[in-house]
C-alpha cells in the first residue's frame, strides 16, 4: 500500500515572508479605512460629540484592559507551542480557558458598571458642562442625549468589551498561524463598517445615537467573520491530527461548573506569562490617549488631544502594517529552532521598521498643519500635538522589538522592570507637565513615559539576548530622511495655503497636493538611500527569493 507524499510544510521564512506581503498588500485598503473614519468623525460630529465619544471609547478601553488578563498577547506565543506539542485538542482546551476567565471578568465588570452607572453618567454630565467652547443649546442637547440614552451608553460599553473579548482570541488564532490574508481582510472590514455605518446614521439625521449603535454593530460583524475564518482553519488543523478527540460536551461543563480548575486546562507559564502580560497592556493604556483624555481640561481638550492621536495612530499603523502580527510569532518559531537565528530576525525586523517609520514620522510632523486643515479646519490646533506624539509612538514602535524578544524569551522581570518604570515615568509627568503645557503637557507625559520604557528593553535585548542594532542601516536612512525632508520643506513652501472655510473641492485639492508632496519627499528618500547604497545586502537575498509582482523594478529602486 502506497501514500501520496505530502507536501512539505512551508518554512518559517516563507510563512514570515508572505505574512509581510499580505500585511503590506491590504496598506491602502487599510489607510483608506482609517481616512474615512478621521474624515467622519471629525466633520460629522460636533468636537463636543467627537469629545464624549472619546471618553466612551477610552472607559471601554480601560475596562477591557481589566477583563483581557494579559491573554491577547499571551495567546500567539501558547497557541502555536500548545497545537505543536498536544495538537487541536489541547489548543481548545487553552481557549476554553481563558474564555470562560475572560467572562468571569466580564460579568463582574458589568455588574459594577450597573451599580455605578448613575455615577458615570454624572461624570460625564459635568464634562459637557465644563466645555468652554460649547453655546448654551449644544451643552443642553448634549446633556440630554446623556440622560436620555444613559442606559445605551452603558449597554454600549459592556456589548463592546464582550465583542472584544471575542475578537482578540479569534484574531490571536489568526495571527499565530501567519494567516494575515485572513486576518487583514477582517481587520479591514472591522475599521471600514464603523466608518460606513456611522456615515449613514449621521446623514439620516442620528447624530451621535447612530454613531453608538454602529460602534456595536460593527464589530459584531467582524467578530462573526473571524469566527468564520478560524472554523476554517481549525477544521484545516484538525485534518492534520486525525486522532486527536475533540473535547466533550461533559469536560466543558466540569470546568464551567469548576471555574477554579481553569488553571489545570492552561500549560505551563501561562498564568505566568499572563500576568507581565498584563501589566504590559495595563501600563500601555496608562500611557495612551485612552487614559489620557480623562487627564484634559475640558470636552473641547479632549476632542482636540483624540484627533491628534487619531492622526498619529492613523499613520502609524500604516507604516506599521508590514509587521503586524509577525514579531512573536516569527521570535517563538526561531527559540523552538525551526529556523533562523534571533539577532538575524531582530535585525531583519529594525531595518524594515526603520525604513518606514523614521521617513514617515519625519513627514508627518512636516505635514502635520496642512493634514489636520484638510482633515477639519476645526482641529488645526491639535498640530502641536501631532509634533510631540509622532517622536515618542514611533521611536517606541521600534524599541518594542526588542521587548517581543525579551518577553518570547521568558525575561520576564525586564519586562516587569520596564513597566513599572513607565508607571514611574508617567505618574509624576501627569501631575507637572500639564498645568504648564496643557493638553500638550498631556501627550507629553505618556510619549515620554512610552520611551523610558522603549529605551529600557532595548538595553536589556542588548545585554542580555546579544540583539544589536543595525546601525550602519539606520544611518542610512537618516541620511535619506534628512534629504527627503529638505525636498518636503522646499516643495511645501510653493504650496497655497487653504482658507479656514474651504469647502470639500478645496480642501480635496489640497489633499492632492499634499500626496504629490509625499510623493516629491519619497522619490528624493529612494534616490539618496540607493546612492548611499541601498538596503542590507541579506534583505535583498531574501527579496530576491520570493514572488513578488514587479520584483526587478523594486530590487532595482532598493
Amino acid at each position: 500500500m502506497t501514500t501520496e507524499p505530502r507536501n512539505p510544510p512551508p518554512s518559517l521564512a516563507s510563512q514570515v515572508s508572505l505574512a509581510v506581503i499580505w500585511n503590506t498588500l491590504f496598506v491602502p485598503l487599510r489607510m483608506l479605512a482609517e481616512v474615512i473614519a478621521t474624515l467622519v468623525k471629525l466633520n460629522l460630529l460636533s468636537r463636543a460629540s467627537f469629545g464624549l465619544l472619546a471618553l466612551v471609547s477610552g472607559a471601554s478601553n480601560g475596562l477591557g484592559t481589566g477583563i483581557d488578563l494579559g491573554t491577547t498577547r499571551a495567546l500567539p506565543k501558547y497557541i502555536p507551542e500548545t497545537n505543536r506539542s498536544g495538537g487541536p485538542r489541547a489548543t481548545l482546551r487553552l481557549l476554553t480557558g481563558v474564555l470562560l476567565a475572560q467572562m468571569v471578568m466580564l460579568a463582574i465588570t458589568s455588574a459594577g458598571l450597573a451599580l455605578f452607572s448613575a455615577s458615570y453618567i454624572a461624570k460625564l454630565s459635568n464634562d459637557v458642562r465644563g466645555a468652554s467652547d460649547l453655546d448654551a443649546v449644544t451643552q443642553q442637547a448634549l446633556i440630554t442625549f446623556v440622560h436620555d440614552y444613559a442606559w445605551l451608553l452603558i449597554f454600549a460599553i459592556i456589548a463592546l468589551l464582550f465583542l472584544g473579548v471575542c475578537y482578540d482570541m479569534l484574531m490571536a488564532y489568526l495571527n499565530s498561524f501567519f494567516k494575515q490574508r485572513a486576518w487583514n481582510s477582517i481587520a479591514l472590514a472591522a475599521g471600514l463598517l464603523p466608518q460606513a455605518l456611522s456615515a449613514g446614521a449621521i446623514l439620516l439625521g442620528w447624530d451621535i445615537l447612530g454613531v453608538l449603535i454602529a460602534m456595536v454593530v460593527a464589530p459584531a460583524i467582524a467578530v462573526a467573520l473571524a469566527a468564520w475564518q478560524v472554523a476554517r482553519l481549525w477544521r484545516d488543523l484538525a485534518h492534520q491530527h486525525p486522532d486527536d478527540a475533540p473535547l466533550t460536551g461533559a469536560e466543558i461543563a466540569r470546568l464551567i461548573s469548576r471555574p477554579w480548575q481553569i488553571g489545570a486546562w492552561l500549560p505551563p507559564g501561562f498564568i505566568r506569562y499572563s500576568g507581565v502580560s498584563f501589566l504590559m497592556t495595563m501600563t500601555d493604556y496608562v500611557a495612551s490617549a485612552s487614559f489620557a483624555v480623562f487627564l484634559a481640561n475640558d470636552i473641547g481638550d479632549v476632542a482636540l488631544l483624540w484627533a491628534g492621536a487619531s492622526v498619529v495612530r492613523m499613520i502609524l499603523s500604516y507604516l506599521y502594517t508590514p509587521m503586524v502580527g509577525v514579531q512573536v510569532p516569527l521570535f517563538t518559531r526561531v527559540r523552538a529552532g525551526e529556523g533562523g537565528t534571533l539577532l538575524g530576525a531582530y535585525q531583519s525586523l529594525i531595518r524594515l521598521q526603520a525604513l518606514l517609520l523614521i521617513p514617515g514620522g519625519v513627514g508627518l510632523v512636516l505635514l502635520a498643519g496642512p493634514v489636520l486643515a484638510v482633515l477639519s479646519p476645526n482641529y488645526i490646533a491639535a498640530a502641536p500635538l501631532v509634533w510631540v506624539l509622532v517622536p515618542s509612538l514611533f521611536l517606541e514602535s521600534l524599541l518594542t522589538t526588542a521587548h517581543n524578544a525579551l518577553i518570547v524569551y521568558e525575561r520576564l522581570r525586564i519586562i516587569v522592570i520596564s513597566r513599572l518604570l513607565t508607571l514611574l515615568v508617567v505618574v509624576p509627568l501627569s501631575i507637572w507637565l500639564p498645568p504648564l503645557f496643557g493638553v500638550v503637557g498631556v501627550a507629553l507625559a505618556f510619549g515620554l513615559a512610552r520611551l523610558a520604557s522603549g529605551f529600557w528593553v532595548t538595553a536589556s535585548g542588548y545585554r542580555l539576548l546579544g540583539l544589536r542594532w543595525p546601525w550602519a542601516f539606520t544611518v542610512r536612512v537618516l541620511i535619506a530622511s534628512a534629504a527627503m525632508a529638505l525636498l518636503v520643506l522646499g516643495v511645501r513652501g510653493m504650496l497655497p495655503a487653504i482658507p479656514a472655510d474651504a469647502d470639500i473641492g478645496e480642501r480635496l485639492r489640497e489633499a492632492l497636493l499634499l500626496l504629490a508632496v509625499a510623493a516629491v519627499g519619497a522619490i528624493g528618500l529612494l534616490a539618496t538611500l540607493r546612492i548611499s547604497g541601498g538596503i542590507d545586502p541579506r534583505d535583498r537575498q531574501q527579496l530576491a527569493r520570493l514572488r513578488l509582482p514587479l520584483k526587478r523594478w523594486v530590487l532595482r529602486v532598493l
